[in-house]
């Protein structure tokens, strides 16, 4: 076509480093967010970029971070599935409490897991739109292009996922009720 740009092609392995160098981090923390706990949080990771890595072909160009994210997201929900359906069978098997005990634990890892308590008691439609926004710092714009749903759903789920956020922090309480107050403020 005359007067068309030339395409500029990035070689598959230059493509791959790159989305691994730039969106290792957020995509781990994502996990995380999305309800992944952080001791499969490595392997779920790892999993995103080895589907990305195998359809790579299939990834428009600088369209990397969006299949990477939507990735994540639909990992972490077959996370979740598969952990609901392995606690059901393992009903009967006890389970080691995650919670170090209170003296070890610092103001830090307290607003921790009052975040994921939070998090996890939010649908997965408002928990996604409220981390890439609020915990991730990603634009509206940015989002509609991940989720793939109108600037407007995205607008109207961050709206309801910040009421349900306050909400669900004034249920569980701040997460040092227990402990001396340290002038911190908590999410």
């Amino acid at each position: 076509m005359a007067g068309a740009p030339p395409l500029v092609t990035v070689n598959r392995t230059e493509r791959l480093e790159r989305l691994l160098q730039s969106d290792y981090r957020l995509i781990w923390r994502l996990l995380r967010r999305l309800g992944v706990p952080a001791d499969h949080a490595g392997d779920a990771t790892q999993q995103v970029f080895l589907i990305a890595a195998e359809r790579l072909d299939d990834i428009e160009q600088d369209r990397e971070r969006a299949f990477a994210f939507g990735t994540a997201i639909r990992v972490a929900q077959s996370f979740r599935r598969r952990a609901a359906r392995e606690s059901l069978d393992d009903a009967s098997e006890a389970h080691p409490s995650m919670v170090p005990g209170a003296d070890e634990l610092s103001d830090q890892k307290r607003a921790r897991e009052l975040l994921d308590r939070v998090l996890g008691e939010m649908s997965l439609e408002l928990r996604t739109v409220f981390v890439l926004f609020e915990l991730e710092g990603l634009t509206s714009p940015e989002i509609v292009e991940l989720v793939g749903v109108p600037l407007g759903t995205v607008a109207s789920r961050l709206r309801r996922a910040r009421e349900r956020f306050h909400e669900l922090v004034a249920i569980h309480g701040r997460p040092s009720e227990k402990a001396q107050p340290t002038g911190r403020r908590t999410p």
